[in-house]
């Protein structure tokens, strides 16, 4: 894991950390908003874009046998080690938030819509045989550099669960399913005497998990930092087989020489929406809502008093 990764990491589970330890435990972190506003929002996002190498360095050789088993002429066409340097990329996105109460694993879904660059350098250290004319094996002193990046459009769907640490603040984790589909990515050369650099897959599915923590800056409004990461790659378009050093499987995905896992480091910003406010009901032209009373109660329950108007006669006489 790069520093970068490291770093972000880190200061996630400090400030959750941090903010538990200063707060003390509530119930729900979406108890008070749900009051006065609706249970779905709209979501904003950006942030970083990366990858995770597997492994950071690969020892890639190549060695062909003109001869025979029992006389060999060994023909190295290179060999040394490839070292893999992903590079920050960024990303930024929109979708909306669903609340869900009472619910006994995910308290809230979203969907979303993003658009990310992925950049990446690789260099090799070791020995490479020479073209033509000088065809003798050499060192090569001076690291040779490959950069490259891709940029994807993505859905992601998403379920959260949170546990509150203050009155303001939460803590969560969450689980997904993210689907990319690659707009453009750059031409890799296929240099001589070293295998053929793979391209990211025209799509791919992975299962993503993840953690973070949140905070309810003001009435509505609550910003959420956190890091996901892609488990496992489910499916990813068909390519071309070619001799490689590495094989990433389903834990990530083959591009250049080495094999990468793609994480994120994301910045939230939900926006909920309030609740209409309670008033008497609009006026109508229905005549049926303008009868007060039915023509039929009319005399129905009338005070009989004719008794105490003689007594009041009586009385003035």
């Amino acid at each position: 894991m790069t520093r970068f990764a490291q770093a972000s990491l880190t200061w996630a589970l400090v400030a959750s950390s941090l903010t538990a330890w200063g707060q003390g435990v509530l119930d729900s972190p979406f108890e008070s908003t749900l009051r006065t506003y609706e249970r779905k929002a709209w979501t904003w996002s950006g942030g970083a874009s990366m990858l995770m190498s597997m492994p950071s360095e690969v020892q890639s050789a190549w060695v062909l046998n003109h001869g025979t088993l029992e006389a060999p002429e060994m023909d190295t066409l290179h060999q040394g080690i490839w070292r893999a340097e992903p590079l920050a990329g960024w990303q930024m996105g929109l979708g909306h938030l669903w609340l869900r109460e009472d619910a006994l694993w995910a308290d809230r879904l979203s969907a979303g819509i993003h658009v990310s660059q992925t950049r990446n350098t690789e260099s090799f250290l070791g020995v490479v045989k020479g073209t033509e004319p000088d065809t003798s094996v050499a060192f090569v002193d001076s690291q040779m550099r490959t950069q490259a990046s891709a940029l994807a459009v993505e859905l992601r769907l998403q379920s959260m669960r949170a546990v509150a640490t203050g009155p303001d603040g939460f803590v969560e984790i969450r689980t997904g399913m993210r689907a990319a589909y690659t707009l453009s990515q750059t031409a890799l050369e296929n240099r001589p005497h070293f295998f053929k650099p793979m391209a990211l897959p025209e799509w791919h599915v992975a299962w993503t998990a993840g953690i973070g923590c949140g905070l309810k800056i003001y009435r509505g409004r609550m910003v959420r930092l956190g890091v996901d990461v892609d488990v496992l790659q489910l499916a990813q378009a068909p390519q071309d087989m070619t001799f490689r050093a590495v094989n990433s499987d389903v834990r990530g995905l083959d591009w250049m020489q080495s094999g990468y896992r793609p994480w994120r480091a994301i910045l939230n910003v939900d926006l909920y929406r309030r609740k209409p406010e309670e008033g008497c009901a609009a006026p109508t032209r229905s005549p049926v809502s303008k009868t007060l009373f039915d023509p039929k109660m009319k005399g129905v329950g009338k005070a009989k008093n004719k008794g105490l108007k003689k007594a009041l006669k009586k009385r003035d006489s």
